[in-house]
Formats: C-alpha cells, structure tokens, sequence
C-alpha cells in the first residue's frame, strides 16, 4: 500500500494545489490586512484536503476520457484501482469535514463545505456538470476562484471578481485540447472548430478581468491578465501545437503571474 501513495497523489493537480493556496492565502492576507500564521494553515488545508476531494472525485469519474485523453494517470495506467482510490477519496472526505468544524466558523464554515458539494455537483450524476460544456468552465473557473471569495470576505469582492474574470479567460480554453475523449464520455465539448471563438471569449475575460484590477487598491495584480494575454497571443502566432499545449501554458502563466503579483502586492501593504 506504502508504494502507491504517489500514486494516490497523481490524482490530484499540482497547478490546481498551488493556485487554490495562493487564491485563499491572498485573500486572507489582503482582505484582512495583516500576516497570521493561522492564514498559512487554512490556505494549506483548503489546498491539500477539500480540493484534493474534489480532483479525486473527478479523477476517479473521468476514467473513460483518461483512458483516452491521459492514459498515464494513475487509475486507467492501472497504479491504482477504484477501489484503492475511492478509498482515498473517503479518507479526504473524513480529514475535510473534520478540519473544516476545526479550522473555521461562521458562514465561512458552511462556504468550505460548499467546496466538497460542488465537487459532487460537478462529477457525479444526476448533475454532471463537467458535461455541460460552456457551464463545465464556468464552474472550473469559479472553483479556482472561490477560495479568494471565502478568505476575502464581502469587502474583499471587486478584487475577487475581477481574479475570477481572469480564471473564466483560462478556463474557455479548457476543451481546445483532448477533446477526443471528452466527446467519447459524451460530454459538450469547444472541439477544434470552435478555437476563434473560444479564443476571442479569453480575451474579453482577460480585457475585463485587468480592468476590474485597475478599479481596486491592488492594481499590481493586473499582471496576471496582461501576462496570459501575451502568452495567448504568443502561443497563437509562434508556438506549435497550440490547440494541445494552450490551456497548460495559461495555467503556467497565472501561477507565476500570481506569485510575482502577491510578492509585489505584499511589499506594498
């Protein structure tokens, strides 16, 4: 069993792991002020264990696609069966629940339960929201943005909408590539003949999002649009394989760009 824990890690995402530590860590930081050691440990715990629940979920519902779009991951590669990993999946369930009742109270508390339901909402049935298409991003890209929302608070929201502009910008490009077996699940894909439109939606989130950023006290994070932007842009006219490479290439750039944005942003506070 000790020999498969990498492999119960593979289920999750490291992008997804950093970005939703960086997303609560910024909000916190910023929205209240002043540095707690307290803020650390909520943001890893929001990172490791509610959407580690909510990527395992997902993986272990995706084995169709994987097995097409991603035969390395662990389940259709054969380093973990079903049963191994929705073993792991109630193990983060219980450390989840468990450390939400510990770590917050309020409305806060019922908002990082919400995090484990829209996992649920989003993989398994009657929902399925992952099979929505234009729906499916749209609930990705608030995902990332939510951990923002619950650490920010009401006060903290115009910066937290305009990051989750920006995350939208990402997310439309999801489906431009391994659309194949997404489609052989049955699920509303972007598909290659949809790139223009696709790619035009990503620069009207992008154009908005750099806005909204411009509008708050932290006009520093404006940085994170400009910088996909250029990326896209780039990747567009000089980089091959663009419909494959593009959403991991914006993925890259809004987690640099988020690092050297909060860096910058907490030497200003």
């Amino acid at each position: 069993m000790f020999r498969k824990i990498p492999a119960f890690f593979k289920l999750y995402r490291a992008d997804v792991l950093i970005l939703s530590f960086l997303a609560f860590f910024a909000g916190r930081l910023l929205g209240k002020g002043n540095f707690s050691s307290v803020f650390l440990v909520q943001s890893f715990f929001i990172a490791l264990f509610p959407y580690n629940f909510v990527y395992t979920l997902n993986s272990i519902t995706d084995v169709v696609e994987d097995s097409k779009n991603k035969p390395w991951r662990p389940i259709p590669s054969g380093a973990l069966s079903r049963r191994d990993a929705v073993l792991w999946l109630i193990f983060l369930a219980f450390c989840s629940i468990s450390g939400t009742v510990i770590l917050f109270d309020g409305l806060e508390k019922y908002l990082v339960f919400a995090i484990l339901i829209f996992g649920i909402f989003y993989s398994l049935p009657p929902f399925v929201l992952k099979k929505r298409g234009m729906l499916a991003c749209f609930v990705t890209g608030l995902g990332i943005a939510y951990p923002m929302i619950i650490a920010g608070g009401i006060e903290f929201f115009p910066f937290s909408a305009s990051l989750l502009l920006h995350v939208l910008g990402v997310t439309v490009l999801k489906d431009l590539s391994d659309f194949e077996g997404d489609v052989l699940a049955g699920r509303k894909v972007a598909g290659s003949a949809n790139i223009g439109k696709n790619c035009f939606l990503s620069v009207v989130f992008m154009l908005l999002s750099a806005a909204g950023f411009l509008l708050t006290p932290f006009k520093t994070a404006v940085v994170l649009p400009v910088f996909a932007l250029a990326v896209l842009f780039f990747s567009m006219f000089f980089l091959k394989d663009f419909n494959k490479k593009i959403y991991q290439r914006m993925i890259f750039a809004t987690a640099s760009a988020s690092i050297a944005a909060l860096i910058l942003i907490a030497l200003q506070v």
